[in-house]
């Protein structure tokens, strides 16, 4: 019988870090019996898309059309393991996951879910927000809707209860997300662990880090999405932000901003909403890689008072781009879409 194993995310926990490792390492995927089942890199995100209905993306995606059932068709004629990774599949409904079950009968599926700090991962989520401009909306703002709705883009323990319709405890694994200090090895170490494989000898890609932005570097792209707003439809956009503005950033050299933190404010309900997922996932009978106890806000993520960003800090940012020299000429934004 075909045993798949269904990383979902949820977005922001080290999925990129991991779906790198695995695309790179196929071959040796393929030695230990696992199937990697795409035949681009792409191609998992766009499957994955296809079978939600494209619920979670803003323009229109035709490439993602047939995509699902190819990936499935490959899946369903392997006979041994395989590993499908992508973190949109962590906003799956209940319907979506009807779905993909069905589609992937008779396989035996398998669920690892990533569980993060929730105080650790607001920050991620809103400057992602940011970067694939998804609407704009400043951080005081997203905290406020996210404290209304309590977060759910990040609770694992909801993707758990969802999947365990479908798959039983025993075979739905939780990866606790390990602080940065901890380096990103052990997180592959714990996904390892989750999914049989062995990695020895794999080493992450530098150039594959989905690295954060600090304070000032988001605000510059939340005003360029502002300014572009009614120029550009939102495809553009992202394809300026993401093709040229973001790989100049990250090259710039150490940030000129501070670290985007919490305000101590928040401190109240997420210490409760954190209480509850630890709980939940414990009930859960879920298998646990890691430690729960690494979902409690980590030491300095609190801002005592507010995080102004100046206009001088803004200029700063936007001249050390702009004096970078590319390796080639910029991209036409009018050819973005």
């Amino acid at each position: 019988m075909t045993d798949v194993y269904l990383h979902v995310g949820p977005v922001k926990t080290g999925s990129t870090f991991l779906q790198d490792l695995l695309w790179r390492h196929r071959e040796d995927l393929a030695r230990q019996g696992y199937l990697h089942p795409a035949e681009h890199p792409n191609e998992i995100f766009l499957a994955s898309n296809d079978v939600q209905g494209c619920a979670f993306v803003r323009f229109e995606l035709p490439e993602a059309g047939g995509a699902w059932q190819a990936v499935r068709d490959r899946v369903l004629g392997y006979p041994g393991r395989v590993i499908l990774s992508c973190e949109i599949l962590g906003r799956s409904t209940p319907e979506h996951i009807d779905r993909i079950a069905a589609s992937l009968a008779p396989a035996r599926l398998h669920v690892v879910v990533m569980a993060r700090s929730l105080a650790a991962i607001l920050p991620s989520l809103w400057q992602e927000k940011i970067k694939m401009v998804d609407p704009d909306v400043s951080w005081p703002d997203y905290l406020a809707a996210e404290r209304g709705r309590g977060a759910p883009a990040s609770d694992a323990s909801l993707i758990v209860r969802r999947w365990r319709r479908h798959v039983p405890a025993a075979r739905i694994h939780v990866i606790t997300v390990p602080p940065p200090a901890a380096g990103r090895l052990l997180l592959l170490a714990r996904f390892a662990a989750a999914t049989g494989l062995d990695v020895t000898g794999w080493q992450p890609d530098p150039e594959a880090a989905n690295e954060s932005l600090d304070l000032v570097q988001a605000e510059l792209i939340r005003r360029l999405n502002l300014a572009t707003a009614g120029v550009m439809d939102w495809r553009a956009q992202r394809r300026l932000v993401n093709v040229v503005l973001l790989p100049r950033l990250r090259g710039a050299g150490p940030p000129l901003g501070p670290r985007l933190l919490v305000p101590a404010s928040e401190r109240g309900w997420i210490a409760a909403e954190t209480a509850r997922r630890i709980a939940a996932l414990r009930a859960s009978q879920a298998v646990i890689h890691g430690d729960l106890a690494e979902l409690e806000p980590p030491p300095g993520i609190w801002a005592d008072g507010p995080q102004p960003v100046t206009d001088a800090g803004l200029l700063a940012e936007a001249l050390r781009w702009l004096a970078l020299s590319p390796a080639e000429p910029l991209p036409d934004p009018r050819d973005f879409t």
